[in-house]
């Protein structure tokens, strides 16, 4: 019996190879991915096997994934049914042969062998093809097909100049803040009303209303879907929405999907993806997809491993993109403090790499009420910076409802103050402290300052992380081979640290608190009474 080998060398790649070929693409998820344009369906002699191939690939374009048996057994139906004169009954004998294949072949010789399937099968075309050309007189077609074979299997990355490439504007959901057609992260320790503000961005999407940065701009209204593993639908999503003032009728909860006995369970994104299609696709008014959170839609997947997390999200990012939407996964924090806030997402840094942009929700620790948030931004790679808004959870009795504050908050607001722990934060404005009173007179060698730190048992970190958070500290170098490097303050913080250090005169303070209270009383003797006063 010949080997595989001797059967490619005497005949090509024969028909139970191509099967194989074929196999290897349903078992394998990188195998599509990485040797897509070796795999055409014209490559494949069988028509069967051109028409299984087509649902293959047509699948993976859309998921970024091959289909499962189930999947594929269900294209194949639906594609079986748009034409009776197909072959059914030999349709379904090589996706059974197929299937078979995936669970019993050893593909080492198939990943071995596809970039020569490709080549092989693209000159044969060519020269198939060049018999006619010839009888025309088109040398260049010949020439042009030849080329094309030979740079089969050619991997340059998809090279394209940039003249080709046409620039496009993005498109926001809310204006720099949650592009569309892109995956958008909302953050935050647990308890922090992080559902409650997805039910906020969901009620003005669906009555079309206005975001808090731009109040008298309606914005464009379309219809939402929530997918939550954390909100009840019936004591918490429905009533919650309602007292946002959502416009119910277009706000849809998809719980999941069904298992083999009828029992809900939840969807699982890497395999079910085509569940939520579906419904996209048989209506493309949704501009929003909240998920709560995203972490338990992406199956068994390791959170924790960077790749898993990025191939899980990818058909997710995809969805976003073919159906112009926004998605907003909601994500927890972790309970390591010491880290800085974009660290501190749950699981892998391939959650935060697929956002292009993430957003922070915090508690202002000062509220004594407990109600006040800020909105801020970690990521945001398709924007100008965005300053950090601030919201109040306002009590409705069995609910709450997120109400904006009119002003952003202040320049000088640092988020990772926010969320650092109480003793850290004493520690940088202590460090803060000594700064001003440090380098109040003129500016001074950092080898010094960090030795002077040392004796107030102030550590080199923390004194980093105050010069950092204070805008008026500068760092330079002395110019020349070996210069030193130097912290100084600027002009306005200088006159602010002296004016804080001078000694306060207590009489002269009275002295002036008196004399100021006097030409106040002068100046009101000497006002001519109003009409009322008389």
């Amino acid at each position: 019996m010949k080997s595989e080998k001797q059967n490619q060398e005497t005949y090509g790649f024969t028909l139970d190879i191509q099967k194989m070929i074929v196999a290897w693409l349903l078992a394998e998820n990188q195998a599509l991915e990485e040797n897509i344009g070796l795999v055409r369906p014209e490559y494949f002699d069988n028509p069967v096997l051109r028409g299984l191939t087509t649902l293959i690939i047509d699948f993976f374009n859309k998921y970024s994934r091959p289909p499962t048996e189930d999947e594929l057994l269900q294209k194949l139906d639906a594609f079986l049914s748009t034409d009776k004169r197909l072959p059914s009954n030999e349709y379904l004998d090589v996706y059974e042969k197929l299937i078979k294949l995936t669970r019993d072949s050893n593909f080492d010789y198939i990943r071995d062998n596809v970039v020569e399937f490709g080549r092989h099968q693209t000159f044969n075309k060519s020269i198939l093809e060049a018999a006619e050309r010839l009888k025309k007189g088109d040398y260049d077609g010949i020439v042009n097909s030849i080329n094309q074979a030979a740079s089969v299997g050619v991997k340059d990355g998809g090279l394209r100049t940039l003249s080709t490439i046409e620039a496009e504007e993005v498109e926001w959901l809310w204006q720099y803040h949650i592009p569309l057609g892109e995956i958008t992260l909302l953050i935050g320790d647990p308890g922090v009303g992080k559902s409650y503000f997805s039910y906020f961005l969901s009620a003005q999407v669906s009555t079309g209303g206005s975001w808090p940065d731009v109040p008298d701009k309606s914005i464009k209204s379309g219809k939402v879907l929530i997918l939550s593993t954390d909100e009840d639908p019936n004591y918490a999503i429905r009533p919650r929405s309602e007292a946002a003032g959502a416009n119910l009728d277009k706000i849809s909860v998809l719980e999941g999907s069904r298992d083999a006995s009828g029992r809900i369970k939840i969807l699982n994104l890497t395999k079910d993806i085509h569940r939520l299609e579906d419904i996209l696709e048989k209506n493309k008014g949704y501009r929003l997809v909240v998920i709560d959170p995203l972490s338990d839609y992406i199956g068994h997947v390791d959170t924790h491993k960077y790749s898993d997390v990025r191939w899980a999200l990818e058909p997710i990012n995809a969805l976003a993109r073919k159906y112009h939407l926004a998605i907003v996964g909601i994500m927890h924090c972790n309970k390591n403090t010491s880290l800085q806030v974009l660290y501190r997402i749950m699981g892998s840094m391939g959650f935060p790499s697929v956002a292009r942009a993430i957003w922070l929700i915090a508690k202002d620790r000062e509220d004594e009420e407990n109600k006040r948030r800020y909105f801020s931004p970690l990521k945001n790679n398709l924007a100008p910076e965005q300053k950090t808004l601030a919201f109040h959870l306002k009590n409705l009795g069995k609910s709450a409802k997120v109400i904006f504050e009119s002003n952003p908050v202040g320049d000088d607001f640092d988020i990772e103050e926010v969320l650092a722990p109480v003793e850290r934060i004493s520690e940088t404005k202590r460090a803060k402290k000594f700064l001003l009173k440090t380098l109040k007179d003129d500016a001074l060698p950092v080898k010094e300052i960090k030795s002077a730190a040392r004796e107030e048992a102030i550590s080199w970190g923390t004194l980093r992380r105050a010069k950092d958070k204070m805008i008026g500290v500068k760092a330079f170098k002395e110019r020349g081979l070996g210069g030193k490097w130097f912290w100084d303050l600027n002009e306005f913080t200088r006159r602010q640290a002296l004016f804080e250090a001078a000694p306060i005169n207590i009489e002269e303070k009275v002295d002036r608190i008196r004399k100021e209270n006097m030409k106040e009383e002068e100046e009101n003797e000497s006002r001519p009474l109003a009409p009322h006063d008389a």
